[in-house]
């Protein structure tokens, strides 16, 4: 498949899984704001912004944690998506250099529109304002905005190195 196809297909497994792992959420976790639209739409690609050594890092403590299922499915919304729409990529991309850069792709595309439905999001929502607000004042603007970007670049070469070993050549 060219790359336009690869890319699409791979956003759109990576979405319908964080649609699915989020309609999980929303059933497990107590006091889940279902009121915030925009919060609730912005979780979707909220998981780009975790990198990998996060998640490794996250069942390392797994054994400390109060609420194993909603910790475990934390965790999981941060490997199993990523990983299924690389493998899917690699399999209906051309080449491994057209299955990594779809990823790749799919990755900075999801960090960008987690950033712009935050800084746009301010208004609407009282937790993406906060979200905001705290990165901004640890952060910087310019810091702020990296936050968002640079984890979505590490994913995207960390998992599209992955798409590229997958891959069909």
């Amino acid at each position: 498949m060219n790359f336009i196809k690869t890319f699409l297909i791979t956003l759109a497994i990576y979405l319908g899984l964080n649609a699915i792992f989020v309609v999980a959420s929303i059933f497990i976790t107590p006091g889940f704001p279902l009121d915030d639209i925009f919060f609730v739409v912005s979780t979707l690609f909220s998981p780009i912004i975790n990198t990998p050594e996060t998640a490794l890092f996250g069942f390392g403590m797994l054994h400390l944690a109060s609420n194993l299922i909603v910790t475990l499915l934390s965790l999981l919304v941060v490997i199993v998506p990523p990983f299924v729409a690389v493998i899917v990529g690699a399999r209906l991309g051309d080449s491994g250099k057209i299955s990594f850069l779809s990823w790749f792709l799919t990755a900075i595309v999801s960090s960008v529109v987690y950033l712009l439905l935050v800084f746009l999001g301010q208004g609407a929502s009282p937790i993406l304002d906060s979200i905001w607000t705290t990165y901004v004042l640890m952060f910087g603007l310019i810091g702020a905005i990296l936050y968002f970007i640079v984890p979505g670049v590490v994913n995207g070469f960390f998992y599209g190195c992955f798409s590229f070993l997958f891959s069909r050549d």
